[in-house]
């Protein structure tokens, strides 16, 4: 360990344990073990290329299927063992686009063990520091230090240093006397890691999310606080948000405000984290003007496109041309969403409702291979939503009714293959937490959940391509309240 490194160590002792008092000997003394187990385990590294368990199993390997582990639950897809190559191909573009470092899918599969080869690959710090970097962390070193793992059972020790025991003589028992202040070092090193490491074990409870301005019409800077009963329990910068808006990077508070740009209209959950830890969530609603159309890019989380349309037609049919589009600023050779907003308050409830019209997605074009259709219905608490695909690409549909969730990479839903490239009518009613959806009058879904998300908030339906939807109808089922 450098002087610099043995510096950041004090620093996280003193971060984690404000009130305990270290000697300078016992920190020398941890510093000099410490680096007498670093180069153990440096003297080993040749040892771990001849010896697939060893290298297995080595203290490397360990930090580096955790950090994989956690980047695998930010991307959403927490089985690593269940991964396909588009999982892989997915995450390139993410760590690409949070990390500006270019890693393949081929690169990444052997950092996660999905090609096996006679030696594990373990990859350079560039590549390590760009994995830490997307979960959270400013480099390999930072997450290496929080995530320490034990060195019993995983280091190699060289043979030259396991010697029998010589048989002591009386005269020579002395010499054991330094042997016995190392050990009670290392007691006192372990106790101290332990009492370093145990503060992290409960959550924090005295700290909430605060939206100072949760309200308004989008676009909308929205400002958040850390809210405290009594004083911050930990440095600032170990909390971090979740806009809840599509972005996946968190950002983490550099003082006790932060503040976020969301671009389209809807009902928003952010949520606050405390090192990776999910202590509390906020609201942030948007409402629109009407009907509210707005583009945006696949695999571009930056801005969004907002379409002005040139003839009141195309907006009492909700269906936007092609050059609209275009001229709007977006590359239609590409994959692209336009969206349909209409978010307002209303006394509907979001539990017990019918919401019906005619859908049509979009035809084959550059980009669009699946034309999918996506509904999301906005409540006081949480959120509906689900999507409508051709049936070959039933893979990637989902939804979301309330806490009940399904993803089509992981769950069969064929139910929801359907192709509405020539249209459909489609009907979507929730009566008391009973979720049917029909297509031309025939039911093809089902399911129900149990935590109600109070009034109806507004509803976005976007397309994958160029889509359009006519004959809307939206209102309650028992007091016949229209949207």
């Amino acid at each position: 360990m450098t002087s610099s490194r043995f510096e950041i160590f004090s620093f996280y002792v003193n971060l984690r344990a404000p009130n305990q008092v270290y000697s300078k000997d016992i920190i020398q003394s941890t510093n000099h073990y410490y680096l007498q187990a670093n180069k153990l385990t440096t003297n080993t590294l040749p040892t771990m290329k001849s010896n697939s368990v060893q290298g297995e199993n080595s203290i490397f390997f360990q930090q580096l299927d955790i950090c994989c582990q956690k980047v695998a639950e930010k991307s959403g897809q927490e089985s690593i063992a269940d991964w396909k190559n588009s999982n892989y191909v997915k995450l390139s573009g993410l760590l690409r686009r949070e990390t500006k470092v270019n890693l393949s899918e081929n690169t990444l599969k052997r950092i996660f063990g999905k090609l096996k080869t006679s030696t594990r690959y373990y990859p350079q710090k560039a590549t390590r520091d760009a994995l830490a970097q997307f979960i959270g962390y400013r480099d390999w070193y930072e997450f290496e230090l929080l995530h320490p793992v034990t060195l019993e059972k995983t280091t190699a020790i060289p043979e030259q240093i396991v010697q029998p025991v010589p048989e002591v003589k009386k005269e020579e028992e002395k010499s054991y006397t330094p042997y016995i202040g190392i050990l009670i070092l290392l007691i006192l090193f372990a106790g101290g890691l332990f009492y370093f490491y145990s503060l992290d074990d409960g959550p924090v409870s005295n700290v909430k999310l605060q939206c100072i301005n949760p309200d308004g019409q989008s676009p909308h800077s929205a400002i958040f606080k850390l809210q405290t009963s009594g004083i911050l329990p930990d440095a600032a910068s170990s909390f971090a948000i979740d806009f809840a808006d599509g972005k996946p990077r968190r950002s983490s508070f550099k003082d006790t405000l932060i503040n976020h740009y969301y671009e389209t209209p809807g009902r928003y959950f952010p949520v606050l984290y405390h090192k990776n830890t999910r202590i509390d969530t906020a609201s942030v609603y948007l409402q629109s003007d009407g009907w509210s159309i707005i583009a945006t890019m696949e695999h571009d989380t930056s801005r969004v496109y907002p379409i002005v349309s040139e003839g009141q037609s195309t907006i009492s049919d909700h269906y936007v041309p092609t050059k609209e589009v275009f001229n709007a600023g977006v590359d239609t050779s590409k994959t692209f969403f336009v969206a349909f907003a209409h978010v307002k308050p209303t006394n509907i409830s979001a539990d017990n409702f019918e919401f019906s019209a005619r859908i049509k997605t979009s035809a084959n074009r550059p980009g669009v291979r699946c034309s999918q259709a996506t509904i999301s219905i906005y409540g006081e608490h949480d959120n509906h939503a689900f999507s409508i695909i051709r049936p070959e690409c039933a893979a990637w549909t989902s939804f979301k009714f309330s806490e009940v969730r399904r993803d089509g990479e992981k769950t069969d839903l064929r139910e929801l293959g359907h192709d509405l490239r020539k249209g459909g009518h489609l009907r979507l009613r929730i009566e008391q937490k009973n979720v049917h959806i029909y297509i031309d009058d025939r039911e093809i879904f089902k399911t129900k959940y149990t935590k109600p998300i109070g009034k109806f908030m507004g509803i976005t339906i976007s397309f994958a391509g160029i889509g359009s939807f006519t004959d809307f109808k939206l209102q309650d089922l028992k007091t016949g309240e229209k949207f």
